[in-house]
């Protein structure tokens, strides 16, 4: 059976063990040299086009970057929409990060670099041994949020409930992928609804 190849979450790189350690050991390595990356080192870790980067920009679903320069705080915004456009459509995805983190600096839960981190752990756990054992997602999550701290009562529960959509997301683009590469080689002619469902060949993100 076709395996399709399982990436870090919103990436192009091979999970590896990188995945276990989170996307916290991801980004020390993308901001190894520098405190910042440029669009150029975007394209690269997302395998999408500079227009599509830009488009996200221009539609406020990610923050302007400051004189071209893309902080932690942009890439992990980037990766989320990323990791999260093959099974989910834009609207939800941003009521989705309004549930966690509300509108106010006050109502914030986590910072999204630190959701990303989460994200990779519980993603790495779950294809540890190969295709993703979702069944054990909610075990997962329970450990990887085990010295979790609540800065706002509630915190957790929501957080939980985001970690839940989002890995599930993941797991459900992955196999979606899998069987897509299977049609591929029957023959199958191309997916003409693709746009339909949240993205254009361009990586641009369509919406209904």
């Amino acid at each position: 059976m076709h395996r399709e190849k399982l990436c870090l979450p919103g990436t192009v790189f091979a999970v590896g063990d990188i995945a276990k350690e989170g996307g916290h050991a991801f980004f020390k390595k993308v901001f190894y040299v520098s405190d910042h990356i440029m669009l150029s080192h975007l394209r690269e870790i997302t395998g999408l086009d500079a227009m599509a980067l830009q488009n996200w920009v221009k539609r406020k679903w990610v923050p302007n970057p400051n004189k071209k320069y893309y902080s932690r705080e942009h890439l992990a915004r980037f990766l989320i929409i990323n990791m999260l456009r093959e099974t989910l459509q834009i609207s939800r995805i941003l009521y989705l990060l309004r549930y966690l983190n509300g509108t106010e600096p006050g109502d914030t839960v986590i910072s999204e670099v630190d959701l990303y981190d989460y994200v990779c752990r519980c993603f790495g756990a779950l294809v540890a041994d190969g295709d993703p054992a979702i069944g054990t997602l909610d075990k997962v999550i329970e450990e990887v949020l085990a010295d979790y701290e609540e800065p706002v009562g509630g915190a957790k529960r929501r957080l939980t409930t985001t970690l839940s959509i989002m890995v599930s997301a993941c797991c459900s683009a992955y196999v979606k992928a899998r069987a897509d590469a299977m049609l591929d080689a029957l023959g199958a002619p191309p997916d003409r609804q693709t746009a339909r469902h949240g993205k254009n060949r361009k990586g641009e993100i369509t919406d209904d």
